[in-house]
């Protein structure tokens, strides 16, 4: 039998790592070969922390050479996390470097020269690397804890919190409504759609962008009779939300099937882009967000980028859009057709179908028979997507009174920027 070259040792081992990844077994090998010497290693001190400031502080004690460190910090966090990808990465580097010097996270692994599975570990590294990637940036960029996002502008007030999602930075935050002024309480990374955001047909392999409403919970068991074996992809459970919701039906989006959802048992965290388009979460930390999560009622806002805000800044923004809200209530009431009508879009469609045009006829014909209207807005909530094509969603329990009609219904306005100005896009009756 020929002799196995260092450079093909190398590569077996690397490969039972990210491949065959051992979780907390350790690493066999022929320690009486000349090939491959071990010698003795300093012993480190595991940083403490969540998983993910442990494997940011693994990452940083190996770019300081801090190696004793770094392998402790990478051991313990596998031996509580055995299925974390990211970590055997970072055992594999660590066991590279002893032959190498390597230059970037997952550089060992250019050292296999294996041909069949190429292609998967190039596309399982790339992954990886775009992991460790997001959750550096986004430690190298924390939120400033004096901003505010400029996507919650108004909960009403049986919204304890809002969840909003970040694609740019593949982060989630939950907020809490703080006297009607978002507080932020936690945020985790999360996983989106494989091709990305702005979902537009059905299997597209993308995360929709919108406001949406948690409408359902579905536990594992109930997960488990419905789907079988294929119920592991959703891990501890899954929370859909309203998606398509009233634009996307109007602007001819397919599609179903958005969740909030676990990762599967073997996996304890997916790539930023892995998902068919549900936003994924590792599994405890699924289990963190659902216990802010109120049954149609919580908004979920799927962003492309976040608009950070300084308080005045938001406050400002807030009363602009309240503002727009109540000047559109007072036109409506004055039965000033052409005042009324200044406030919606070209491109408007009404939950029935309306058009711009049919909407003027429709409303012209209902002032003309009206002698007063009284209108109030009740339980108002105004969420915004920032990035891209800027949208504000207003939900609000409607009171419409007058001469010859009394009416009640919770309704929903979509708006969005034409020319400088906000006009309405959309408006019917809320379906969530």
């Amino acid at each position: 039998m020929p002799r196995l070259t260092r450079r093909t040792k190398r590569a077996i081992c690397l490969v039972s790592l990210l491949l065959l990844a051992p979780a907390a077994q350790p690493l066999m090998v022929d320690s009486g070969s000349k090939y491959f010497m071990l010698t003795p290693e300093e012993a480190g001190t595991a940083a403490q922390g969540s998983p993910e400031e442990r494997i940011l502080a693994a990452i940083d004690f190996i770019r300081s050479g801090n190696m004793a460190d770094a392998r402790a910090t990478v051991d313990a966090l596998l031996a509580e996390k055995p299925n974390y990808r990211l970590a055997h990465l970072l055992r594999a580097d660590l066991y590279a470097m002893r032959a190498v010097p390597l230059e970037s996270i997952g550089a060992g692994a250019n050292q296999i020269s294996i041909a069949a599975p190429a292609q998967q570990i190039a596309e399982r590294l790339a992954d990886l690397r775009k992991e460790a990637q997001v959750r550096i940036n986004y430690r190298n960029m924390p939120t400033p804890p004096d901003l505010l996002p400029a996507n919650i502008l108004k909960f009403n007030d049986q919204q304890k919190y809002a969840v909003l999602v970040d694609a740019d930075t593949s982060r989630l935050y939950i907020f809490a409504n703080q006297q009607g002024v978002p507080k932020m309480v936690k945020d985790h990374y999360v996983t989106v759609g494989k091709l990305g955001v702005g979902k537009q047909v059905e299997g597209d392999q993308r995360t929709p962008i919108g406001v949406y409403f948690v409408n359902k919970h579905l536990p594992r068991p109930l997960l488990d009779r419905t789907y079988g074996e294929l119920a592991d992809l959703y891990g501890v459970g899954a929370w859909p939300i309203s998606y398509p919701n009233e634009l996307d039906k109007s602007n001819k989006k397919t599609g179903y099937g958005i969740w909030l959802h676990g990762s599967p048992a073997a996996t304890y965290a997916r790539p930023p882009q892995a998902s068919n388009g549900c936003v994924v979460l590792t599994n405890e930390e699924m289990l963190d967000v659902a216990q802010y999560l109120q049954i149609g009622t919580t908004p979920v806002i799927v962003s492309p980028k976040i608009e950070w805000l300084s308080r005045n800044e938001w406050q400002k923004r807030h009363l602009a859009a309240n503002s727009l809200i109540e000047q559109w209530k007072t036109a409506w009431e004055s039965l000033n057709t052409e005042q009324y009508l200044n406030f919606y879009g070209n491109q408007f469609s009404s939950a029935e179908g309306l058009d711009l045009a049919s909407w003027r006829q429709q409303k012209t014909a209902v002032n003309t028979s009206k002698k007063w209207t009284k209108i109030a807005l009740n339980e108002l909530s105004i969420f915004a997507v920032t990035g891209g094509q800027p949208q504000m969603v207003a939900t609000f329990e409607q009171d419409y009174r007058s001469d010859n009609l009394d009416n009640k219904m919770r309704k929903r306005l979509y708006w969005q920027p034409e020319g400088s100005e906000w006009k309405i896009r959309w408006e019917g009756n809320a379906s969530n």
